[in-house]
């Protein structure tokens, strides 16, 4: 069972014909984790003997390709990789929100949430399938031995200096190898979360699923044509609509829409599975295509689009995390420890902590330093940090994700949180602020419960409104515009304000419409009832 997840190798996989091999550091997974893993370490250590195993003959593309103001200071300041994206990826220009209600067809009543101007720190639209495997070829250039594709059998952890495996390469012999550390980067997979039993699902704390897919012949959103039907959009905006990350969002839903480089278009849905299910009927790239087309924003972009074939991919159960994600000899980082969610697009974020964190325990380990209590430390925090991350963003967002009027109060105050805190601290203080994690020590304790706080205040005040038929009460007409340029710093007083304001409000609503039991007002449904997830999973490719 362990030996089909850990797979891993190399086009030229092994120099010599010695079948014992030894390394500092074994990295399992290639992608943007494992090879940036490698980059550090190397850069750090140029001695150092660095071998990553990737088990893929080529890269796959991931759930999302959007990256965040975290993700992308990482990808600048520490990797640095400006040129490369400004050459071969799209400059995101923030993101965007679109709601509707059951009523409305036309897309130019459909309330929107977003910036007034250009984004002004860097964030991309990532085509996976073209950054990992530069940085795989950064990380050999930078030094390290590349295995691919391969098996790697009887993985071994036996401490710091005594971790054993076999790797099997594909028509390039077997190899016994040993290593100092192991380092989990393989995504998805977790190999040692799984090796060890300390996997979990969210299944009931997050029960979302993941459908995307790739499309081509989208409509331009900055195009003639709507723009000249939809004159009224660029009254609000004077920024490019069509590289952000637009949104459509419902109760219990969400669909991202991504340009990338190529010209095709990643489009996909997640959804708490206790609130929404996709239409029945057809095949899983036909019930997305139908979803996204039931919103009036989808309608007009994915009308004429055709799906690439064979390219649709599920996640059934989305959320995950690991119970240990550190031991004598080994750690686990990026994907592999854990996922949330991707709606605000800080996957990368937590892969880009991880990875940092960890290179600079394992430097001062390949030093000879001892490093048992910190590597100890760096569970103990991943734990709490994951927890706090969730309960901040994500936990019974799905609820009230489809009322523009309490989505943008948390969109405000989400990112008045995020610029204040992750954003500038990596600004101000690149290395230190990657070597933890987030909303580590008694500060980002305390950021983290106002967070969770207000979160399940607005899922509160979503049930209400449920229930006195206001739900999506400003889902038409309304054009929720952040006029400033979003960065840390002063400007975010006035949206802090903003964003106080409008979280009152929606609680004077709430508390108003007690008095009101309006005729066909909805029961929210009991947060326990999980439906029967669809089948498939990131592997599978239901689609014809």
């Amino acid at each position: 069972m362990v030996e089909s997840l850990i797979q891993a190798g190399s086009s030229d996989p092994v120099a010599g014909n010695d079948p014992s091999r030894q390394f500092d550091v074994v990295i399992i997974g290639g992608a943007f984790s494992g090879a940036a893993m490698g980059i550090l370490l190397r850069r750090a250590l140029p001695d150092a003997t660095i071998a990553i195993v990737e088990r893929s003959e080529k890269f796959d593309r991931k759930v999302g390709e959007s990256t965040s103001e975290v993700a992308g200071c990482f990808l600048t300041q520490v990797l640095h990789l400006s040129t490369y994206l400004s050459r071969n990826h799209i400059a995101k220009n923030g993101l965007r929100m679109w709601f509707t209600d059951a009523e409305n067809a036309c897309m130019g009543q459909c309330s929107e949430i977003g910036g007034r101007l250009q984004t002004r720190l860097p964030g991309f639209q990532l085509d996976r399938a073209e950054l990992d495997p530069h940085l795989l070829k950064m990380a050999e250039e930078a030094g390290c031995e590349i295995f691919r594709p391969a098996t790697v059998r009887g993985l071994e952890l036996g401490g710091a200096g005594r971790n054993a495996m076999t790797i099997d390469v594909r028509d390039g012999g077997s190899y016994k190898v040993t290593a100092k550390w192991v380092v989990d980067a393989s995504g998805k997979a977790a190999v040692i979360p799984r090796l060890r039993g300390t996997l979990e699902s969210m299944e009931e704390e997050h029960p979302t699923t993941a459908v995307w897919a790739r499309f081509r012949n989208v409509r331009d959103l900055d195009g003639h044509d709507i723009c000249t039907r939809f004159p009224d959009l660029g009254q609000h905006v004077l920024s490019a609509r069509g590289t952000a990350t637009n949104h459509l969002m419902g109760r219990g839903w969400w669909c991202w829409i991504i340009p990338l480089r190529d010209g095709d278009v990643s489009a996909g849905v997640t959804f708490d599975r206790r609130i929404f299910q996709l239409p029945e009927g057809g095949t899983l790239t036909e019930r997305l295509h139908k979803h996204l087309l039931s919103h009036p924003v989808g309608r007009e972009l994915f009308a004429d689009a055709v799906p690439v074939e064979k390219d649709t991919r599920t996640y059934s159960q989305l959320a995950y995390r690991s119970r240990e994600v550190a031991g004598d000899g080994w750690f686990v980082v990026g994907d592999a420890g854990g996922f949330m969610d991707p709606m605000y697009s800080q996957g990368l974020d937590y892969c880009a902590h991880t990875v940092y964190a960890t290179h600079v325990i394992l430097v001062d380990a390949l030093k000879g330093e001892c490093v048992k209590q910190r590597a100890i430390d760096y569970g103990t925090n991943f734990a709490e940090s994951y927890q706090q991350w969730f309960e901040a963003l994500y936990k019974g967002k799905y609820r009230y994700m489809g009322d523009a009027d309490l989505m943008f109060t948390a969109f405000l105050l989400d990112l008045c949180m995020y610029f204040v805190g992750p954003v500038r601290l990596v600004y101000t203080d690149t290395v230190g602020e990657f070597s933890r994690l987030p909303y580590q020590g008694p500060a980002g304790r305390r950021v983290a419960r106002f967070m969770a706080f207000y979160n399940q205040r607005l899922a509160e005040l979503a049930d209400q409104r449920l229930a006195t038929g206001d739900y999506g009460r400003h889902n038409l007409g309304e054009r929720f515009i952040v006029k400033q340029g979003l960065a840390p710093g002063a400007a975010l007083v006035p949206l802090f304000l903003r964003a106080m304001t409008c979280w009152g409000r929606a609680e004077l609503h709430g508390l108003l419409s007690r008095w009101r039991s309006p005729a066909g007002a909805q029961q929210a449904p009991a947060a326990s009832t999980i439906t029967k997830p669809p089948t498939g999973s990131a592997a599978e490719s239901p689609a014809r």
